[in-house]
């Protein structure tokens, strides 16, 4: 198991696909509404989709989120090429090897699959034009909510036990004054809360505080309790917003503990 992950997205300077079906928009992939989702065409064995950072940006992690439809055939290749190189991705820019799209094979409850890309070895330079090629469609149409690029903060502590990992209903039951049953359904969000006991003071001022002035309640943010290959880790990642208090507790001379809850967003 290897130390969890915290991704703050990057914001984007434009998104296109190599097909959009009617009534869909590749830039519904830079929002953090999932039920607004980027939708391909059919009838083709694969389809890219062309990230623009406005500028060359070092991006170590990438995530796909509510991916309605995802199977366990599909692939996932990412392509980098710089400001000078132009988004046609000439020779000499960089290739990733091609992956399996799914993170993991057990898919969540929702049925939206999730797909995670992590920098190798090898990393692409900072760079300003990245292109995601779906394959493995066999004429299937690919659905995409969120597209979630940045850098990962990993701490050199991992987090406890003692996280706790739960659902927040948005539905409500009562009962009339005949004991009748009254329920209306509603959304139900996957929740995490997680502690980070020993976090460094350079890391919570270099890091975490930066990340917590900046999203505060609003902003939201992708966590993967392990990001190790298996098969639920579809299942270990959350993306969503930070609930509750927003701060550290200087706990020792040398170190702080930074506590997190975090509501999914239905991804």
């Amino acid at each position: 198991m290897s130390n969890s992950i915290v991704v703050k997205p990057l914001p984007f300077a434009a998104l296109t696909a190599s097909s959009t079906a009617a009534g869909y928009d590749a830039a519904y992939m830079g929002n953090d509404h999932i039920g607004v989702v980027w939708k391909s065409a059919t009838g083709a064995a694969s389809r890219t989709i062309i990230l623009d950072m406005g500028a060359d940006e070092v991006i170590d992690t990438a995530l796909m989120l509510g991916c309605t439809g995802a199977a366990s055939g599909w692939t996932l290749k990412v392509e980098a090429a710089t400001a000078a190189q132009g988004d046609t991705f000439p020779a000499g820019s960089w290739t990733g090897a091609t992956l399996p799209f799914l993170a993991g094979t057990a898919m969540p409850s929702s049925g939206r699959g999730k797909a995670l890309w992590q920098a190798p070895a090898s990393p692409p330079p900072a760079s300003r034009y990245w292109r995601f090629t779906i394959g493995g469609l066999s004429n299937a149409a690919a659905t995409v909510a969120r597209l979630v690029v940045g850098r990962k903060i990993q701490l050199d502590r991992n987090v406890v036990y003692g996280a706790s990992f739960g659902v927040r209903d948005l539905g409500s039951v009562d009962f009339s004054r005949r004991g009748i049953l009254l329920r209306q359904a509603g959304a139900k969000l996957r929740t995490v809360n997680i502690t980070y006991p020993a976090a460094t003071r350079a890391e919570v001022e270099s890091y975490v505080h930066p990340l917590l002035e900046e999203l505060g309640n609003t902003g939201a943010l992708a966590f993967i309790l392990d990001p190790d290959a298996d098969a639920q880790r579809q299942n270990r990642i959350w993306f969503g917003p930070m609930i509750g208090d927003l701060g550290t507790v200087w706990a020792n001379p040398t170190g702080f503990e930074w506590r997190a809850n975090i509501v999914d967003l239905g991804a």
